[in-house]
């Protein structure tokens, strides 16, 4: 019996599936179910992933921009901004944005942009309202 062991495995589980014919049809149809869920997950995948790399790559909407600041305040990491300075964006990745006070010698700094909305006229974030869905 040395080589026809898996012969008889086959043989065995097609006979408990009803048959060849039946055993073709729920092979057949139980494939193509699997790859109908391999082809959702990856449709999913693929969606995700573009979706990231379209968020990460979305330029800053205020970089280069330079704001001056209405009203004193102090972020709690020890920077302290008072009216009439102005500070240049230098790049921002969600609430975390890196500045420039000008003038200043310890640059840069990062601070929250609810900071700098707090203390200038840097604008509310459009994108907040699509990331809450």
């Amino acid at each position: 019996m040395g080589n026809l062991g898996g012969y008889q495995t086959i043989t065995k589980t097609v006979k408990s599936l009803g048959g060849p014919k039946k055993a073709t049809t729920i092979l057949v149809v139980g494939s193509y179910a699997v790859l109908r869920c391999v082809e959702a997950g990856g449709k999913k995948a693929v969606k995700a992933v573009t979706a990231a790399r379209v968020a990460r790559n979305t330029p800053c909407a205020t970089k280069d921009k330079i704001f001056a600041v209405a009203s004193d305040g102090e972020d709690g990491s020890g920077l302290r901004l008072s009216a009439g300075d102005e500070y240049r964006v230098m790049e921002c990745d969600g609430d975390a944005i890196q500045i420039e006070v000008l003038g200043a010698a310890d640059n840069p700094y990062f601070v929250s942009s609810e900071f700098l909305r707090s203390v200038s006229d840097f604008p509310a974030d459009d994108t907040d309202s699509t990331n809450d869905r």
